[in-house]
């Protein structure tokens, strides 16, 4: 679905993008109605679908990093609706943090994202330089989705 017009095209990985492309779509679907599960394979089979589409061509850009943001919202804001069919009305201002919390979620997946790209494009230099620079962005990586992780937790 990402990928609909190398997939309409005669490309060699036509069946591979239209295959992750509708379990992405079809999982997305099935989460909204009410599987919060089905949520990761939607986002799975979407990041798949990008991976098939830039495999093997070329270096890997910025955009990569927008991608992997992009699925971080989309699985809240499916989880979001999920939460909004509960019992359970929230107030303005834990809407209102809620949103400030996606957006600063987001803001540091796609700094440490860009960052982690950044890292890989470096070409000049010692090898163990690109090595750390890529290990600072990967441990910066897992500490914001800890931190996600145990401030979710906290607050159940």
């Amino acid at each position: 679905m990402l990928a609909i017009l190398s997939a309409l095209g005669s490309s060699d990985r036509a069946a591979w993008l239209w295959g992750f492309g509708a379990v992405g779509v079809l999982a997305t679907v099935v989460a909204l109605a009410g599987w919060a599960g089905a949520t990761w394979w939607g986002v799975f089979a979407l990041g798949a679908e990008y991976t098939v589409l830039h495999i093997g061509r070329g270096a890997v850009d910025v955009g990569a990093a927008f991608f992997a943001t992009g699925l971080l919202v989309l699985a809240e804001l499916v989880m979001w609706s999920l939460d909004a069919r509960s019992r359970v009305v929230n107030e303005a201002e834990v809407t209102e943090r809620r949103v400030i919390e996606l957006g600063l979620l987001s803001l540091g997946s796609l700094v440490l994202g860009s960052s982690l790209v950044w890292a890989g494009t470096l070409t000049r230099g010692p090898a163990f330089t690109r090595t750390l620079a890529g290990v600072a962005c990967s441990i910066g990586i897992l500490a914001v989705v800890t931190w996600a992780s145990v401030r979710e937790r906290s607050r159940t």
